[in-house]
């Protein structure tokens, strides 16, 4: 398994420069960690699996995986404008298939323990539809994102955004 997350973040962070990929530097406890969020396209066909691939991120805290709005005043690619929670999202707390969360020493049915490096592979089916009044493309504009878990809940620094569309039925 640990190695089928390290091949599978090697090959996406690998990719072409125009791979959607968000990424940034952070202090924690001391430590620089390189988080890198990635996945394969921008344009998501509802239903469908999409993998998502990460690595860099700080093993000793949990975040979870999923389809979020944009938040009012978030650029995605400027962390600076990162002050923000992701919400709402898709299946919160890792649930359905639609979202997962990457923790160290948890245990749960959409749970999954970082890869080495700090690393992480997940295939969500997505749907642009968040909630009642809430879709994506429609009236709000979502990102595939990282966030604290949440032991972590206001924690802004393992966020990051890889803006998607989804392609019309």
């Amino acid at each position: 398994m640990l190695t089928t997350i390290t091949a599978a973040a090697a090959a996406l962070s690998a990719l072409s420069p125009a791979l959607p990929v968000d990424h940034r530097t952070v202090e924690m406890d001391g430590t620089s960690f390189h988080l890198t969020l990635a996945t394969p396209t921008a344009t998501i066909t509802p239903g469908r699996p999409v993998t998502i691939a990460g690595h860099g991120y700080n093993p000793a805290q949990g975040i979870f995986v999923a389809l979020c709005v944009v938040p009012e005043g978030v650029t995605p690619g400027k962390p600076a404008t990162y002050t923000s929670r992701p919400t709402p999202c898709l299946g919160t707390r890792g649930s359905g298939g639609v979202s997962h969360r990457v923790a160290n020493g948890a245990t749960g049915e959409h749970t999954s323990p970082y890869g080495p490096g700090g690393s992480f592979v997940v295939d969500l089916t997505l749907q642009p539809k968040i909630s009642d009044g809430v879709e994506c493309d429609v009236n709000v504009k979502c990102a595939v994102v990282t966030r604290a878990d949440f032991t972590a809940t206001d924690e802004r620094r393992l966020d990051l955004y890889v803006p998607v569309h989804f392609r019309q039925k």
